[in-house]
């Protein structure tokens, strides 16, 4: 089973993106992801996340964006979380505007893509984690609040 902390790391956590634009939020994130080294490319790594992006919008509803791609410019599967300073129009399901934002990325070959996907959303669905992510106040206080509520609903 594949654990959001274990692809997530506190320097891969952005709490205060200024950025307006999807476009800008999406690079923003995958910049870390180079820093870290998972992002070998991270021209293709945009490209390829905002092609997914022009086929659906990954704006999952309740303030909730997870945008994603899996991409020869990923070396393994890897999350960044960001929190935007001001909620942007990501042309989600529910019209809402996007205030949290999970990338997640991974190259072609690699497994366990789709199960990240589906860890996020039970993730955010089962309890409170979105509003305590958006109350954080530190990207250690953030993996702490991951941590719970991985730990609550595995048991």
């Amino acid at each position: 089973m594949v654990r959001l902390p274990d692809i997530l790391n506190e320097s891969s956590i952005r709490l205060d993106i200024q950025e307006t634009e999807k476009n800008a939020v999406i690079r923003t994130l995958v910049r870390p992801l180079v820093e870290a080294g998972v992002v070998t490319d991270a021209g293709r790594m945009e490209e390829d996340i905002l092609a997914r992006e022009r086929v659906m919008s990954t704006g999952i509803g309740g303030g909730i964006a997870v945008p994603h791609a899996q991409s020869p410019g990923a070396t393994r599967l890897a999350l960044a979380l960001g929190r935007v300073a001001r909620p942007i129009d990501f042309e989600a399901l529910d019209e809402r505007p996007v205030n949290l934002l999970f990338l997640v990325v991974g190259p072609l070959d690699g497994e366990g893509f789709i199960r990240v996907l589906a860890r996020i959303g039970r993730l955010l669905y089962s309890g409170d984690l979105p509003r305590k992510l958006l109350e954080a106040r530190t990207p250690a206080e953030a993996m702490d609040f991951i941590r719970i509520e991985e730990a609550r609903i595995t048991g």
